[in-house]
């Protein structure tokens, strides 16, 4: 399988507590703003779906300017190109990531990275205007490598990798961790063989399949000359084992556990999940924006 996996250059907060921000399905209650006076958080550059419908259209606006502001402040800083190596605590144990980019020219029923539910109509238009009229990408997809006897990532806690960041939140604990670009070039490889024959995904199908369609969009207006290296093109996602203990699956709705080995046999046949969403666990402990990436030149 060719590789899909990109090794992004991020930009992480200058305060890292202030900044990350719940799932885009998180309740109204912990949306409560964490910035101070005259700072940028990940919540003023996220847009939560419960302020989506009638008014978006304000909050996209006001959602792009934060992002400038947060570029023109300060507020973020890039690092080198790299992933990182992200760590959370949750009610389920600790649930070990690795932060990517992720070519959506991959995302399809046969391709390379596959959705693991249906979209709902009404979500996927809004997620995608909001991708439209962003300049930076913080929300991110939860994909699934198999890895059963967890190699990759005791491969990784041997290299020398630079801390970035460890602190709790109400959600979670959190640490990160960089890695390398030159040890990033080396696990690619082992990533797509744990992947074979398609990466997952276990949280974020709207947010993917946003991010694919507006990559469609961009691709039909520019020269394919200009496609390869479009910051447009790829998406972050975090790549998780499958087979990590914290990792539990539910249908979302009704908390029926999913067994993890039928869901990599319907991920293989290029099938959906009869449920309108995954959960991992906890109140809503599996996605939080804390790093992103530049998805727009203007």
């Amino acid at each position: 399988m060719r590789s899909c996996v990109r090794i992004p250059r991020l930009f992480v907060p200058r305060d890292y507590e202030s900044w990350v921000a719940p799932a885009c399905d998180a309740p109204a209650g912990l949306w409560e703003p964490l910035s101070g006076e005259g700072s940028v958080s990940a919540r003023d550059c996220v847009i939560p779906d419960f302020l989506r419908g009638s008014g978006e259209e304000a909050q996209f606006t006001k959602m792009r300017e934060n992002m400038y502001a947060a570029l023109e402040n300060g507020d973020i800083e890039r690092l080198e190109r790299g992933f990182v190596l992200v760590r959370k605590i949750t009610s389920r144990g600790e649930r070990r990531g690795l932060l990517v980019c992720v070519d959506l020219e991959a995302v399809s029923e046969e391709g390379g990275v596959r959705l693991s539910t249906e979209t709902d109509p009404a979500l996927l238009r809004s997620r995608m205007k909001e991708r439209e009229r962003a300049v930076l990408e913080f929300p991110h997809t939860l994909l699934c490598y198999k890895d059963k006897r967890d190699r990759l990532m005791r491969a990784l806690e041997e290299e020398e990798l630079a801390p970035l960041y460890e602190f709790h939140t109400p959600l979670c604990s959190l640490k990160g961790e960089f890695v390398y670009d030159f040890i990033a070039e080396e696990i690619i490889p082992d990533l797509m063989k744990f992947a074979d024959p398609c990466f997952g995904v276990l949280d974020g199908n709207h947010t993917l399949a946003a991010a694919k369609l507006h990559w469609e969009e961009v691709k039909a207006q520019i020269k394919e000359s200009e496609s390869k290296n479009h910051p447009a093109r790829f998406a972050l996602a975090e790549l998780v084992n499958l087979y990590d203990p914290a990792v539990q699956l539910s249908d979302a709705a009704s908390g029926a556990p999913i067994k993890k080995d039928e869901f990599s046999a319907m991920l293989k046949a290029g099938k959906k999940l009869p449920v309108k969403g995954l959960s991992l666990g906890g109140p809503r402990e599996a996605r939080c924006s804390l790093e992103g990436r530049e998805i727009s030149y203007d």
